[in-house]
């Protein structure tokens, strides 16, 4: 049977937020302003948007010009800014999975036009999972495509992946690695668990469940 090593982005596989690079890109190359970024930021910090909707809001202005554009905009500064980013540790436990015959995903909240890039740069093609937003006739409509992948929206990415290629969930899942215990739901589920870099409050969950503890 087919084993499953997901890894998540930020803070696990770079040593950064995928999120806050893409904002500083936008206010930069002006394609957003930045009373709306602050408008954004505060109605996030307040939870009155998710993480979902601050995108879905972002999407408007920064791919305004479409998804075939908006394509080549990521495409450049992804590469420009996070594949630096990326964590030497983290390849290589990619390559150790691979070599092991395993199925590696990239597990992530971010948006996949984000995710798509990094994916493709390691290799991965489109083994990945993410956030979607919304494209009706090459244009951004504000809204989700589907639950956001974050929390208990990653089981539902995960088995919904799981059921298109045959494999059983949750037998088929291996490996998590992951910083945030955001992600703790996923990780009860998976034969492997492993807190990388892990936040205070998934370093006392994952001390609690004996999960392995990395530092990359």
């Amino acid at each position: 049977m087919t084993t499953i090593a997901f890894f998540d982005l930020d803070y696990t596989l770079i040593k950064t937020s995928s999120g806050i690079q893409y904002v500083q890109e936008i206010i930069w190359q002006r394609r957003a302003p930045l009373w709306l970024v602050g408008y954004i930021a505060v109605r996030y910090q307040l939870k009155s948007f998710d993480y979902g909707e601050a995108n879905a809001w972002l999407i408007k202005y920064a791919g305004r010009y479409g998804q075939t554009e908006a394509k080549q905009f990521f495409q450049e500064w992804v590469a420009r800014r996070v594949f630096p980013k990326i964590v030497a540790a983290g390849k290589a436990k990619i390559a150790w999975h691979k070599s092991q015959g395993h199925r590696v995903l990239i597990l992530s909240a971010s948006i996949e036009e984000i995710v798509r890039p990094v994916a493709e740069y390691l290799g991965l093609g489109t083994d990945y999972l993410c956030t979607h937003l919304e494209v009706v006739d090459n244009n951004y409509t504000g809204m989700l495509d589907g639950p956001m992948c974050y929390g208990t929206g990653k089981i539902h990415w995960a088995k919904s992946w799981c059921a298109q290629n045959n494999l059983p969930f949750p037998e088929a899942l291996g490996y998590f690695y992951t910083d945030s215990s955001s992600d703790a739901p996923l990780l009860e589920l998976v034969q492997h668990p492993v807190a990388v870099n892990p936040s205070r409050k998934l370093a006392k969950i994952a001390t609690t469940k004996n999960w392995s503890i990395v530092q990359w």
